[in-house]
Parts: structure tokens; sequence; C-alpha cells
């Protein structure tokens, strides 16, 4: 005849989180092996190549053009009164 005792079943317990938490930290090691070999390029100078700074390409700023739009020169667009500006309020 056995009886149960509180203390068994504490290190039943423990044991089991032990061993769950001992896998775990294998299965993290393994995945971060993986994880390298598989991130690391084979060509030693891809790294090199891929942060190297390029040189940017100098463009010569575009010429303005004046063109013709039919409109007069000197005139100004006159402002809708009805819309409401920013900063201003509806009825004011």
């Amino acid at each position: 005849m056995s009886t149960f005792h509180w203390s068994e079943l504490l290190v039943v317990v423990l044991g089991g989180l032990v061993l769950f938490f001992a896998l775990a930290l294998l299965m993290l090691r393994r995945r971060n092996e993986v994880l390298q070999q598989f991130l690391t390029p084979e060509d030693p100078r891809l790294e090199e190549d891929f942060f190297r700074v390029r040189q940017s390409p100098e463009y010569a700023p575009p010429e303005e053009e004046e063109e013709e739009t039919g409109e007069e020169e000197g005139t100004a667009e006159v402002p809708n009164n009805n819309v409401p500006q920013w900063g201003t309020a509806n009825g004011s």
C-alpha cells in the first residue's frame, strides 16, 4: 500500500519543467546554428559589395523652359471666400 506525498508530485513536476526548458534551449541553439549557416553568404565579398556606398550619378539641373500658357502675366488668382481655409472658422 502506497501513500500519496506532495513532495513526490513536486519532484515529478519540477523534473518535467527542467526537462521541457532544457529541450527548448537545445531547440533554440540548433535553430541559431541553422539560421547562421543559411544566412552566411558563400561569397565573402558579397557583404562588402552589398554595403558599398555607390557613387550617385551627376545629373544636370533641368533647364527652365518658359511655356506660354495664354494667360497674362501679373494676374493673380482671387481666393474664394466661401471655402474655409486653415485656421479660420466657417462663419467668420
